[in-house]
């Protein structure tokens, strides 16, 4: 059984179906990348998952156990933590500060990925720790988000579009980043419409569309499907 398994899951908001009995599964060490055109069901995947939603219906299993429906915060203590698009801190307080919460409210029972200042230095924030959160750089505020998420000690990390936003160089830095990770233990699910950064550190791609998995394969099988191309590369039908 992979760590994250996902089967039947289905998200409705009224009359509308945002997921529609999606199965995917995620494994330790492994970059999963989730692609789709906007509206595709990507982010509320991640927030059923993390348990910002709860399901309308199917299965999410985590290290063995159902975890369907669960608050957040006891998600996230067992080890499945996300990021969100915008760039998330505290704002009026220092990077240490934002690190050291965000530590106090991780996994239970799981030993620090590394010591805070080796842990800023990873993520490109080195010597930075005094500096207010607030008053930081748009690239910057993206890695610090990072940083807080690796603080709360994942053994999964569920990124949203970590890239947006970002310039060529940073998106570069951000890869080597990502690409750290799997060495040290963690899966990676991550969301982005950098297809590039994607197809360049992804060993698999699940794709959906209208909430739908329509394709899963290596990142070449997937940009080459047909119905791939048609629905969110903008080939002719």
């Amino acid at each position: 059984m992979s760590a994250l398994e996902i089967r039947g899951l289905r998200k409705a908001f009224g009359g509308v179906v945002a997921l529609d009995g999606v199965d995917l599964s995620a494994e330790l060490g492994e970059i999963l990348g989730i692609v789709g055109p906007n509206g595709s069901g990507k982010t509320t995947l991640f927030n059923v998952v993390a348990g910002a939603l709860k399901p309308s219906g199917g299965r999410i299993t985590w290290l063995g156990q159902e975890i369907a429906g669960l608050p957040a915060h006891r998600i996230a203590r067992q080890g499945l933590v996300r990021t969100y698009q915008q760039a998330m801190s505290f704002p009026d307080l220092s990077v240490n500060e934002n690190i050291k919460i965000a530590s106090e409210h991780g996994a239970e029972g799981v030993a620090p990925l590394m010591a805070p200042d080796d842990l800023l230095a990873f993520v490109g924030l080195a010597g930075r720790g005094d500096e207010i959160a607030g008053s930081m750089p748009f690239g910057n505020l993206r890695r610090l988000g990072i940083a807080l998420a690796l603080a709360a000690r994942p053994k999964l990390l569920l990124l949203d579009e970590p890239a947006a936003g970002l310039n060529d160089s940073e998106t570069s830095q951000l890869a080597e980043i990502i690409t750290g990770l799997p060495g040290r233990g963690l899966g990676i699910c991550l969301i982005d419409h950098d297809m590039n950064l994607i197809a360049s550190i992804c060993r698999r791609l699940v794709v959906l569309d209208f909430g739908t998995k329509i394709a899963e394969g290596t990142p070449a099988e997937v940009l080459n499907d047909r119905r791939v191309m048609e629905v969110y590369l903008g080939a002719p039908a």
